[in-house]
């Protein structure tokens, strides 16, 4: 028997205990608002426990309900409510540039299915159900290979030469009899090139949710082009699925302002600085998009990385987010490449404007 699972890394999401966990633990961490005279007059040891719940609020769970994730929530909203019909299931896509925050998104979208799983079920876990799977896709899959990632992140285990045949009756069996109502099929842009064993897989995964009413969710970079290719396997997909796309914001006209300043606000009111009034950063939009190239979660990291630094200062009257402080924090690498990227760019049309301008 395979017992891979065994060694799976704790905290990772393709892991049946581990996901679940990590759904249910997904609650605000509430902090009591505080003065800054009560602040000031708690001993170190209180003020050190304040601090750290303040911390625990701000790297785990602050969300920002942006138009794509609002979209994204309702459309797999919408393909639950058929996900019991016999004919007329869909499934929803979730598309996106590398490091546009996919599988952040559909995280949102599986605590959601959770919620709404337990609301249908009260006892789902006296029942043993699976209300969420996610399973994340490896370059090279086959089918075989992919119905055994299932077993494993079910924990059920399987002779390693097994056939797929044998391997997809199982699978099949422990989703229907797990009551599974949402499957998240992850990096989905490692089946769309065009050979027999990723036509394969894709077959693979079609006849499991033609026979498990559940809503699949597919999550990957760029997926539009698989399902607008016209013929095969990619037509059918997009025939039985909506398309949510991932895209970064805009400042270019009145209401991506508006839309990325709300943003922003969102960000600060969560952030619980004593000396930073929430809605003191929206003034410095066109600064912070330049720094994050519209990014969500380059801002997240920007704004919080800040929070976190004033808070270690242990000053609470100087806890205010300033230019100047942000110019020191470094971002991903994606995101600073991005950056020097568009000032290079930047910086070659001045040139040749001015070249134009002498000549």
């Amino acid at each position: 028997m395979t017992n891979q699972h065994d060694n799976a890394p704790e905290g990772h999401f393709d892991r049946r205990d581990n996901l679940m966990r990590l759904l249910e633990a997904d609650v605000p961490t509430r902090v009591e608002p505080m003065r800054i005279e009560t602040y000031k007059a708690l001993t170190p040891d209180e003020r050190a426990k304040f601090d750290q719940q303040r911390i625990d609020r701000i790297t785990g769970r602050i969300i920002v309900q942006t138009p794509d994730l609002k979209e994204l929530l309702l459309e797999v909203r919408r393909a639950s409510l058929r996900m019991h019909l016999p004919i007329g299931r869909t499934g929803v896509v979730l598309s996106g540039l590398p490091t546009a925050g996919k599988t952040t998104t559909a995280f949102r979208a599986m605590v959601e299915g959770l919620d709404r799983h337990a609301k249908r079920y009260p006892e789902w876990k006296q029942l043993g159900h699976i209300p969420v799977v996610y399973i994340e896709i490896p370059p090279r899959c086959t089918a075989r290979s992919l119905m055994g990632r299932i077993l494993e992140f079910l924990q059920v285990p399987f002779p390693e030469r097994m056939t797929q045949e044998a391997r997809t009756h199982l699978v099949t069996y422990h989703l229907i009899h797990g009551k599974t109502s949402l499957i998240v099929f992850d990096e989905m842009q490692n089946l769309q090139r065009d050979s027999h064993g990723h036509s394969e897989s894709l077959q693979a995964i079609k006849g499991l949710m033609n026979s498990v009413k559940a809503v699949p969710l597919y999550v990957g970079i760029q997926l539009e082009r698989f399902l607008l290719a016209g013929d095969g396997l990619g037509e059918q997909f997009a025939a039985r699925s909506s398309l949510v796309t991932l895209n970064k914001l805009s400042i270019k006209d009145p209401e991506d302002r508006k839309l990325w300043a709300s943003v922003i606000y969102s960000f600060e009111k969560e952030l619980g600085l004593f000396a930073h009034a929430p809605g003191s950063l929206p003034k410095e939009g066109t600064y912070l998009w330049n720094r994050t190239r519209g990014s969500l979660g380059a801002t997240a990291r920007l704004l919080t990385n800040a929070a976190l630094d004033l808070i270690a200062d242990g000053d609470p009257d100087q806890e205010t987010i300033s230019r100047e402080h942000l110019d020191r924090i470094k971002l991903d690498i994606s995101s600073e490449r991005e950056l020097d990227r568009a000032q290079e760019l930047e910086a070659k049309l001045k040139v040749g404007g001015k070249a134009r301008g002498e000549a």
